[in-house]
């Protein structure tokens, strides 16, 4: 068994490697979007059960954080929706996985699901009690490697590429993202997913850069 200092060194080792390895997946799936060729494979799926198991996934690092997790489901048991299970899941732990690192303690993150009554889409909000984003910054949050000053000065690791890559998978279902925030009050990302799967994009599209 290794002493003491040693397994730590090893930890933290360990610990850099894999947010290494992070930003080098987020390379290549940012340069895959960008080429359109990150490749989609729809399926139908019960979005309540689907966003019940990444809640349940996401347990762990909330803990970790001091973090309570809730998902309101309201009257919805089951909404059937056409994605892509593994680039929305991506997406949906990426949105939960900012709203757990950039939260207070003993924070929550609540995720709420309904079906729009004026148009054939689900509306999935992902609502924390975190930092916030400053209202200048508000139109940066999906660009490229961007981070707010006050994620910056938290000191928290990340590469800045994870809202670029949700809001593009998003888009991919034919839907839409969108963000509400209030400085030290927290945050909620808002994206839909149409419940008609003819209005998903016939094919990839790279982003022409």
């Amino acid at each position: 068994m290794l002493p003491s200092d040693d397994r730590e060194l090893a930890g933290n080792g360990l610990a850099a490697a894999r947010k290494l390895l992070k930003i080098v997946n987020d390379l290549l799936d940012v340069s895959k979007i960008e080429e359109g060729r990150f490749g989609y494979n729809f399926e139908q799926t019960n979005l309540v059960i689907f966003l019940s198991e990444i809640l349940k996934n996401a347990q762990a690092v909330a803990k970790e954080y001091d973090i309570k997790l809730y998902f309101d489901k309201g009257a919805q048991q089951q909404l059937m929706v056409t994605i892509d299970p593994n680039r929305l899941g991506l997406a949906i732990s990426n949105l939960l996985d900012n709203a757990i690192r950039y939260n207070v303690k003993n924070g929550s993150v609540t995720v709420n699901i309904k079906l729009l009554t004026d148009k054939p889409f689900a509306e999935v909000a992902i609502a924390d009690t975190g930092i916030g984003i400053p209202p200048e910054n508000m139109e940066k949050v999906f660009t490229k490697f961007f981070r707010a000053e006050n994620v910056i000065k938290r000191e928290t690791e990340g590469s800045g590429l994870g809202l670029f890559i949700t809001k593009n998978i998003i888009n991919r279902h034919g839907g839409t993202i969108r963000a509400e925030s209030v400085i030290d009050r927290g945050t909620t990302f808002y994206f839909t997913l149409p419940t008609d799967s003819r209005l998903i994009p016939p094919k990839e599209v790279g982003l022409g850069i």
